[in-house]
């Protein structure tokens, strides 16, 4: 369910507390008190009520409010007080909106835009489609002018006196110096993450990839001795069949996993479907297809759906990670971690280095004061099309060329403030790939916002455990540079559920590649998306310059090299907005 409130200080009570279809949400209340939970909480009902009763008691959320296995934020409301406390991933968030006399608290930002009046934020967008992926940029902002995200990790206090914000059981990133008790609080997190989920003795289902994160979810499920069915999704036709090939070969290996393959048609190709993203411009539902039809089926063997999203992120290590090496003197392990990049990239180990060393020597301030020299200019500083310029970095190249001009002045400016205001920067003191890490988990949960939401359509529960709060602390916690080995995939996995799953599914080191996928999908709603383009409303709103998208478009039909992660967030954005208009959100 949705959550939203209103906080009128006039009369200092909070009202109007509505629950409507969305997030999952559970609720305790008392005869001075109410507990709304937001998010997977796996708590016991007893649990939430000894919660409520402490928290009436003092009067604060803290750490121990947070401590069950899952990923949720609390909301407690009380007759002339609220308290509020965010997850530290930022997967349920909590957003603010202030009206005459109060305001409202709420778990959906169009929900709060739509009571408030608040306007959509054209800066916020332009952001979005030229460089989403810059942390600290609006991180707590959204995309509509006076809705605020209250910041991740952080506990809120609403009252007559006002609206203070304390970190609360955030996340430590970068502190852990030891590999092995990081792999030892992946495996008791990880471990609790798949126990509280099959506790009831409910069946489970969940992708079935063939890869290393979704196969291991579900490996670790069959210890419950619960019904685990795992759903392969196979297009032979477009994508090779390596993952269909490991998925059997692990579902062999696992005696009493019900393994299904899932048949793909054109239908579920990228692009097929295009309609609104949902809370924010993410481009998850342009590829959904896949899950949609994994979920069709699943839904008839459980309701609980386990996805190996987040996984990726918090068990490897950008590319970035090379310039941290530089960093630390790590001379030897640079060199070594180069040889065998070049080899995986098929490009000069040297070049690696010198973009390695390049990258180490410059600050963030110094990267972002460049970034906004490149946006306003509408070009790169230098050419990125090889590999390593574009990997090796504080962010991806800046999409300035695709703004109107009015727009890229405007998000440099932003930009440049950001340079200059070291308090404002949550990635001060953090190495290059923490901070790009930061950065990715902010979209990350984004795009598993999308998938639950899709879940939702089919009546199943979509969980991410790679998300869950004490996995992703256990992960980050180690350095990035430290969770990075080229010749192994995600070591630290390896190392903390050797014993609990079969090597062969920790070892494997092939990933499946999905772009075939991609540029038939593209071919195939090329019409659609023309008209899309032809005259979009983000164009309208002074935002985006057409014309360079076009051209990027008409190149992906033909088969030619595709930014696709940037073209496919500005179709996100265009959208987005036609969905609010729809609703009557813009005017």
């Amino acid at each position: 369910m949705s959550v939203a409130g209103l906080w009128n200080e006039g009369r200092a009570v909070v009202e109007n507390l509505t629950l409507t279809a969305g997030e999952p949400t559970r609720t305790v209340g008392s005869d001075d008190a109410r507990l709304v939970v937001l998010g997977h909480c796996l708590a016991a009902e007893a649990e939430l009520a000894d919660c409520l009763r402490t928290v009436t008691r003092t009067r604060r959320l803290d750490a121990n409010s947070s401590a069950w296995p899952g990923c949720y934020s609390l909301a407690v409301l009380f007759p002339h007080e609220l308290l509020l406390l965010t997850d530290p991933v930022g997967q349920f968030p909590w957003y603010l909106a202030p009206v005459p006399g109060g305001q409202w608290f709420g778990s959906s930002a169009v929900d709060l835009a739509l009571r408030a009046g608040a306007r959509v934020d054209r800066d916020r967008l332009a952001m979005v489609i030229a460089c989403d992926d810059v942390l600290g940029l609006a991180d707590n902002g959204t995309e509509f002018a006076g809705v605020r995200r209250l910041p991740v990790g952080s506990a809120v206090t609403v009252n007559s006196s006002g609206i203070s914000v304390t970190p609360c059981g955030g996340l430590d990133v970068g502190v852990e110096n030891n590999s092995d008790d990081a792999a030892e609080r992946l495996r008791e997190s990880l471990v609790r993450a798949i126990d509280a989920r099959t506790g009831n003795g409910r069946p489970i289902t969940g992708d079935f990839s063939g890869g290393i994160d979704s196969s291991t979810l579900l490996l670790l499920a069959l210890r419950a001795g619960v019904p685990v069915s795992g759903f392969t999704f196979q297009n032979s036709d477009i994508e090779a069949e390596d993952d269909l090939v490991w998925a059997r070969h692990f579902a062999a290996q696992a005696p009493g996993l019900t393994h299904h393959s899932v048949v793909a048609t054109d239908e579920e190709l990228p692009y097929q479907i295009l309609s609104g993203p949902g809370e924010q411009p993410h481009p998850a539902a342009l590829a959904a297809g896949p899950l949609r039809a994994r979920l069709r089926l699943a839904r008839d063997h459980g309701s609980t759906h386990l996805v190996g999203e987040g996984g990726d992120l918090v068990l490897g290590a950008p590319p970035a990670y090379l310039a941290d090496l530089a960093r630390q003197g790590e001379w030897a392990a640079l060199w070594q971690h180069c040889l065998r990049w070049g080899r995986v990239r098929q490009c000069s180990p040297l070049s690696l280095l010198r973009r390695a060393l390049a990258v180490g020597r410059v600050s963030r301030r110094q990267a972002l004061r460049a970034l906004a020299t490149e946006i306003v200019l509408a070009a790169p500083a230098r050419d990125r099309t090889a590999w390593h310029l574009g990997a090796i970095g504080y962010w991806e190249q800046p999409r300035g060329r695709w703004l109107t001009r009015r727009a890229r002045t405007d998000l440099a400016d932003h930009v440049h403030a950001l340079a200059d205001d070291r308090q404002a920067d949550p990635a001060d003191g953090l190495g290059v790939a923490d901070a790009v890490t930061l950065s990715q988990l902010r979209t990350q949960v984004v795009a598993e916002r999308a998938v639950r939401a899709t879940g939702r359509e089919f009546g199943v529960d979509v969980h991410a455990p790679y998300l869950d709060s004490d996995v992703v602390r256990a992960c980050l916690a180690l350095p990035a540079w430290r969770r990075a080995d080229p010749a192994v995939a995600k070591p630290l996995l390896r190392t903390a559920l050797t014993g609990l799953v079969p090597d062969s599914v920790l070892t494997r080191t092939t990933k499946g590649n999905y772009v075939r996928g991609a540029y038939a999908g593209v071919r195939r709603a090329a019409p659609a998306l023309r008209g899309l383009l032809a005259e979009p409303v983000a164009a309208d709103h002074g935002l985006l310059d057409p014309v360079p998208v076009r051209a990027v478009l008409d190149s992906a039909v033909q088969g030619l090299p595709t930014p696709w992660r940037a073209f496919n967030q500005v179709l996100a954005v265009e959208l987005w907005l036609r969905d609010l208009t729809a609703k009557g959100l813009l005017r």
